[in-house]
């Protein structure tokens, strides 16, 4: 069995794929924090609190919580939770063992594209539950190679804003509609998912020069950007 602790949290949240689950719990928030760091912001302050009005206003609000477990395992969504963002911190050398990402799945057990978290790296977040077209988010699934883990889940008004340069994370975007080329640093395929809450605009696409070229629509909006390498990328409009 997992052990479970329970975490209010003031930004990212993680979470779970594959399947293979030993545990099932549902989870609810306890009364203890927990800290993490995030990338330099670059919106406007007056346009990023508009931004977490919209969100708390379309996505709805709860206290974040933390649970940490090893290897696989089942966390349901509270009722209040289906749509958010997860942040999972892994223990280091996952990425060598197999079946060690997470993985969101719908209410009826589909498969939610945006939801997957397998990355090279200790740390990584990823809105869910944004897409109306799919149905509500209903658990993470964390896969039977993954380790030590812990994921916390957090509403999308606490992502930060999107920056100019990032990593494996999920943010906020309250700017213009602007052309947008995210280009990793060192290699790796960039993939960038927007979505309004309407529905799903998808507006940028993975190019073979892992570069992720098309156009941010206009804010306020939530941006998925997730790595095939542990590279940094650089936004840029040219």
């Amino acid at each position: 069995m997992k052990r479970v602790t329970f975490v209010l949290a003031a930004a990212t949240v993680a979470a779970v794929i594959l399947s293979g689950c030993q545990a099932e719990q549902t989870v609810a928030p306890n009364s203890s924090s927990s800290a993490s760091s995030t990338p330099t912001q670059t919106d406007d302050p007056t346009a990023q609190d508009s931004a977490q009005a919209w969100a708390d206003e379309t996505f709805g609000t709860f206290e974040a919580f933390t649970v940490t477990g090893s290897g696989a395992d089942k966390i349901v969504f509270p009722d209040d939770a289906k749509s958010g963002f997860y942040t999972i911190t892994w223990a280091p050398g996952h990425y060598a063992n197999e079946q060690s990402g997470a993985q969101v799945y719908g209410e009826d057990g589909t498969y939610h594209e945006a939801g997957m978290a397998d990355y090279q790296g200790d740390v990584a977040s990823v809105a869910y539950g944004l897409d109306s077209t799919v149905g509500p988010a209903g658990w993470i699934t964390v896969g039977p190679g993954a380790g030590d883990w812990s994921i916390t889940v957090s509403p999308i008004s606490a992502l930060p804003a999107l920056p100019e340069t990032g990593g494996y994370d999920a943010y906020l975007y309250a700017g213009a509609e602007q052309p947008a080329i995210f280009s990793s640093l060192n290699s790796g395929r960039v993939n960038v998912r927007q979505f309004n809450g309407i529905d799903p605009t998808d507006s940028i696409l993975p190019q073979e020069d892992f570069t992720a070229v098309g156009t941010l629509l206009a804010g306020p909006s939530v941006v998925n950007v997730q790595l095939e390498s542990v590279s940094p990328w650089t936004r840029s409009t040219n």
